[in-house]
């Protein structure tokens, strides 16, 4: 099993911050720098840090992500939604290195359901439950999971970074055939979000 990982924040100036991390996930030299989630494609520290709304630019090298704004949210309240969205995206990078078993061919929405349930149970709602949150498998329709989010996943403002960088990107790797996750919560019901919405 892999020690946590420890996130140390530290603001640059009013538009800038480093988050340090105590190991390192990116093992290619230099600086690589981000400026929108088409050009983070694959590097799923960056996608999930870019969804973070208010940030516009993110720069990664060794065990530092730099994340830049566009907003006047000070970095007080910007610090955890970062921080939620590296760890999340540190907990996929980390899995994607390790051995995955070998799962013969999932060809029926029967045999998805059933192994994606035993994910659920022994992965993604032992994870979403440290934040208050569960996430309740609905059904599989051709392939396409559906699930819906309660306690401080409902309304969540990084329900979408849960979903793409842990859910989705977790059961991708486990379950062969599979098409896609669908969210069918009602997020404006959310009564206690982990993280609020952001106001439009």
């Amino acid at each position: 099993m892999t020690s946590p990982l420890g996130i140390t924040a530290e603001p640059i100036d009013e538009k800038r911050c480093k988050f340090i991390l105590s190991k390192p996930l990116d093992r290619t030299p230099g600086v690589h720098r981000f400026a929108s989630i088409e050009e983070a494609a694959g590097n799923p520290v960056a996608e999930s840090v870019l969804s973070v709304p208010g940030i516009s630019e993110v720069i990664i090298s060794g065990n530092v992500v730099t994340a830049v704004k566009n907003t006047k949210v000070e970095w007080c309240d910007l610090d955890e939604r970062v921080r939620y969205a590296i760890g999340a995206a540190a907990e996929e990078t980390a899995l994607s290195g390790e051995e995955v078993e070998d799962t013969p061919g999932v060809v029926d929405d029967q045999t998805m359901y059933e192994r994606v349930a035993e994910i659920f149970e022994a992965q993604i709602n032992p994870a979403v439950a440290q934040h208050g949150g569960m996430v309740e498998l609905i059904d599989v329709q051709d392939g396409t999971v559906i699930v819906r989010m309660m306690g401080g996943c409902q309304g969540c403002g990084m329900a979408n970074v849960t979903l793409r960088q842990g859910i989705e990107a977790s059961l991708r790797r486990a379950v062969p055939g599979l098409q896609g996750v669908e969210d069918v919560t009602d997020h404006a019901g959310g009564s206690n979000p982990y993280f609020a919405s952001e106001k439009k």
